[in-house]
């Protein structure tokens, strides 16, 4: 089992030059032994394969001022056509693992239908003690301290993880040694994860008592008094993502592709008395590996950009970012074809015809690395 921590350092030169990148996206992380970038000239061989860290043209209109995001552990000379299926928990090693021992007040048993159209065990149960289980294509665990701590870290809205570290270790323990019990959880619970990078940060309750705030069902916040925070709060938060030879494995959609730790698929929060929420979503399992994929060069590919974008009347489109995944894309009979695609951040600006305002906005493309086609869901 390979579980490597990459912090993602190149995700700061993102942050830094381009203004349309999302918040909550990863930091640099000065205890790291790597980041997710491969240097060096660029490729085209099916042997040793590097890619320049920016690329910087202009083609048919198209600006290219580009960060290229490769992950280090990518194994870019060795690399193969595969096939995948869409993994989902086991419900009984699912309960046995996180409500052993707990009395239920309330549980429900469903036969669920997935994308695929197959069916599967649904269930759902709530017990004494406040926990939550749910394990159907999804696997959300989740206990009453988990609504404490959302009200202090939130990635999404009224954004505050910057505030929090993200390579302290507390005294509830060494962060990599926790993501390997919560990993051995997730696989008791019936997943095959077998190859994971992940970030993480460490919320201390020090900050977390200054962040505090919950909201009522009209939007008013609540007062936080009687709300005593301590020690035994200290927990960390893990958002991990799914790799395949080193490449991570997409877990977005072509509608919703921004690559932020609010949506990766392995999200864990894990105090001092073990977890106290999980949930997995979109893991795969994978072939044995095929036939060999070279990767084309990277202006090569660069060029299906500027086709598509480089004939459109009134308006500008400048490249910002290119990050190169294995792209599960969905077949005819409920299984995926793996690609390797380059996923490109694509900002869009102009007039509008009608306000005569100034507009911009991002956008995303996909395109296959070995052949330099499109890629579309």
């Amino acid at each position: 089992m390979k579980v490597r921590k990459n912090m993602i350092a190149v995700m700061l030169l993102v942050c830094i030059g381009c203004s349309g990148c999302a918040k909550g996206q990863p930091k640099a992380d000065a205890g790291n032994a790597g980041n997710e970038t491969e240097s060096g000239d660029t490729g085209s061989t099916a042997g040793k394969q590097d890619f320049p860290e920016t690329f910087q043209e202009t083609i048919n209109g198209v600006v290219f001022d580009t960060v290229i995001q490769v992950s280090e552990e990518a194994e870019l000379g060795n690399l193969h056509q595969v096939t995948a299926t869409l993994q989902r928990p086991d419900v009984e090693k699912a309960k046995a693992v996180f409500a052993e021992g707990k009395t239920v007040t309330e549980e429900r048993n469903e036969i669920g239908s997935g994308e695929d159209g197959r069916e599967y065990p649904s269930y759902t149960g709530h017990y004494e003690d406040g926990a939550f289980l749910s394990a159907s294509t999804v696997l959300v665990y989740s206990t009453p301290v988990f609504e404490k701590i959302y009200g202090a870290f939130r990635l999404d809205h009224d954004y505050n993880a910057d505030k929090y570290s993200k390579d302290a270790v507390m005294e509830i323990g060494d962060p990599r040694t926790i993501f390997d019990a919560a990993l051995k959880d997730i696989n008791g619970a019936g997943y095959q994860l077998e190859e994971a990078a992940y970030d993480y940060y460490a919320l201390d309750h020090e900050t977390m008592a200054k962040e505090y705030r919950a909201l009522d069902k009209s939007g008013n916040e609540i007062s936080p008094d009687g709300l005593s925070w301590g020690a035994e709060n200290d927990c960390y938060f893990f958002a991990a993502v799914q790799q395949h030879e080193g490449l991570p494995v997409y877990f977005g959609s072509q509608e919703f592709p921004e690559d932020s730790e609010s949506n990766r698929p392995v999200q864990v929060l894990y105090s001092a008395g073990g977890i106290e929420r999980v949930e997995v979503s979109r893991l795969y399992s994978f072939s044995e590996p095929g036939d060999a994929v070279s990767l084309l060069d990277f202006g090569t590919v660069a060029e299906t950009v500027s086709k598509k974008y480089g004939d459109v009347i009134g308006a500008s489109y400048t490249v910002k970012r290119a990050k190169l995944y294995k792209m599960p894309v969905k077949l005819a009979d409920g299984t995926y074809d793996v690609k390797i695609a380059w996923l490109f951040e694509v900002t869009e600006s102009g007039t509008d015809s009608d306000t005569g305002k100034e507009y911009e906005y991002t956008q995303y493309m996909f395109v296959d690395a070995a052949d330099g086609t499109e890629v579309l869901f």
